[in-house]
């Protein structure tokens, strides 16, 4: 028997088709939803899906919570933007016929206690192949009596008892997450800057020299070593993506170490993003005395930014570089950053 759980927050568009995916594997479908406020409960509920509702505080937390209503001795976790393919279904079906009896459902150290699947991701209609992306493997079929949720609340993974081992299934989990490619940078931004938090209350501590090295190296790693420039100029933009979050994460756990006690934002131009890392800050740190800095259009210059800096007390923090250079790729006004959305779910 098996229970699959999913966790969801404003996902209307595709969680009918992750649910559907499941039926033909799964005896029971669990969401824990954190109050959304789209149809997403209800196209849950019409599904036949049993819903929860329980208040987000991170990723690790939601899906032990969602383990924990689960039924049944086996969990399938998928997330809300995740599709099972028809070889995926197949795998799940042969091992569902090697366990058709409850006594067979208990895992052993000489039997696999957990399965990895090969994520597969679409950006904007095209799978990436290189870069890191693929095969993205992740623990997804587990024993709940062997396995639980481990790691940060953000970038979690199911950690088995020592001594159990693991398989891999046939087949591909279908991840479609990035819509538009302003979807992508939001979701690296959010995941950049609770990254940095969590980093930080566990003591972690960096340097601006840090974040130049991790953002080099996080550029080498997925273009060369990992092959993502057999992807083309997609495997170059998405490099390039990941290696801007890089730096901004390890720039805000900078921040965060010296007690962010006053911060400046420049912006020029983009006033609502500058107003969404504001109140990004402000969740992460009540106390942060934030201030934005708005240009005249004929102030753009390094040279102009460097004289507001240095009139600027020392103290402050100076957010510019990143906000600049994200305003630069032309994405709609609310996307460069995380939208709001995000840090009210956190909230």
């Amino acid at each position: 028997m098996i229970s699959a759980v999913i966790i969801t927050y404003n996902e209307e568009a595709m969680i009918a088709r992750s649910i559907d995916s499941l039926k033909r594997v799964a005896d029971e479908v669990i969401v824990v939803d954190s109050f959304s406020t789209d149809l997403t409960t209800e196209i849950c509920q019409e599904r036949g899906a049993v819903v929860y509702q329980n208040k987000f505080v991170g990723y690790r937390s939601q899906k032990k919570f969602a383990t924990s209503k689960a039924k049944y001795q086996w969990i399938l976790s998928i997330d809300a933007d995740e599709v099972l393919s028809s070889a995926l279904i197949n795998s799940l079906l042969t091992w569902r016929k090697k366990h058709n009896k409850a006594d067979d459902l208990s895992s052993s150290p000489s039997s696999p206690s957990g399965y990895y699947v090969k994520r597969r991701t679409d950006y904007c209609g095209s799978w990436v192949n290189y870069g890191g992306w693929y095969p993205d493997k992740k623990l997804r079929f587990f024993n709940r009596d062997v396995g639980q949720w481990s790691g940060r609340n953000v970038h979690e993974f199911v950690k088995l008892k020592e001594g159990f081992s693991t398989s891999v299934l046939n087949g591909d989990l279908l991840h479609y997450s990035i819509n538009e490619p302003a979807e992508l940078l939001r979701k690296l931004y959010t995941y950049s800057e609770m990254s940095a938090r969590f980093m930080n209350e566990e003591g972690r501590s960096t340097s601006f020299v840090e974040a130049i090295y991790r953002s080099v190296f996080r550029w080498l790693r997925q273009t060369i070593f990992q092959f993502g420039f057999l992807d083309g100029r997609l495997g170059l933009k998405l490099a390039r993506h990941n290696t801007l979050a890089t730096f901004w994460k390890y720039r805000r756990l900078d921040f965060m170490n010296q007690g962010e006690k006053d911060i400046l934002i420049l912006q020029n131009n983009c006033l609502k993003e500058a107003q969404i890392v504001a109140n990004a800050i402000a969740w992460f740190n009540p106390q942060a005395r934030i201030e934005i800095k708005t240009f005249s259009e004929n102030v753009n210059s390094k040279h102009d930014i460097d004289s507001v800096v240095s009139m600027t007390s020392k103290n402050q923090n100076v957010i510019g570089d990143g906000l600049r250079q994200l305003h630069q790729f032309g994405y709609p006004a609310g996307h460069r950053f995380p939208e709001e959305k995000d840090w009210a779910l956190l909230s």
